[in-house]
């Protein structure tokens, strides 16, 4: 995103220069989608209204984020960011529509995209990341966080839902006792089991979130 008039800079130049890296990617990506040699693509739209910038800046402290699939006609992933203010009332603070969910995409949304659109003071000041278990998604703000300053001061976690229910269901619901030829049963002690055990990962969670 170009924001300045006349003649760019030579750094502003080579940020918006393709590296290798990425040009051999969207080389594979026009065969995969049988375009021929020099067909120029829009390769992600990223999208912050003024409101939407606006939200952000107020908000930085934590990104909600995630992906959804099949949102418009060519069925492209959409990318969203989401701030939440102390009364709990959410706002989108990014929409991008990505053309996959490869680690190479989040790394331009993360170490492209969100700087260009909200700047290195807002997003220093982002102290938590939400996402889901995919780490083509939090692998990429992973890297940021080693590797750029402004994203020093951040952690990632995992949401609620893949954090604890999936990972209770997963690992502890099959140990607990079940009634005979019901595997999908409890006994009455594993109810109680399991209540006990999600009351503990719960607040557990919420200590390491504070």
């Amino acid at each position: 995103m170009y924001r300045n008039k006349g003649r760019p800079t030579l750094e502003e130049v080579e940020k918006m220069e393709c590296p290798k890296y990425l040009k051999s990617q969207l080389k594979k990506l026009k065969k995969e989608m049988n375009y021929k040699d020099g067909t120029e693509i829009l390769l992600a739209l990223s999208i912050a209204s003024d409101e939407m910038s606006r939200c952000v800046h107020m908000f930085p402290e934590v990104f909600y984020m995630d992906v959804t699939a099949g949102t418009n006609r060519q069925k492209r992933d959409l990318f969203l960011m989401v701030v939440k203010d102390a009364n709990g009332q959410t706002f989108i603070g990014n929409a991008t529509v990505i053309p996959s969910g490869q680690r190479w995409v989040f790394d331009k949304i993360f170490q492209s995209f969100f700087l260009h659109l909200y700047g290195e003071e807002t997003i220093g000041r982002n102290r938590l990341a939400l996402t889901d278990d995919d780490k083509a998604e939090h692998g990429p703000w992973d890297n940021s966080v080693e590797t750029l300053e402004c994203y020093n001061e951040s952690k990632h976690m995992l949401c609620v839902f893949h954090a604890l229910v999936m990972a209770f269901h997963e690992k502890v619901y099959p140990k607990l006792p079940h009634k005979i030829n019901l595997k999908k049963e409890l006994t009455e002690e594993g109810e109680i089991y399991g209540k006990k055990i999600c009351f503990i990962l719960f607040v557990t969670f919420r200590i390491m979130r504070c």
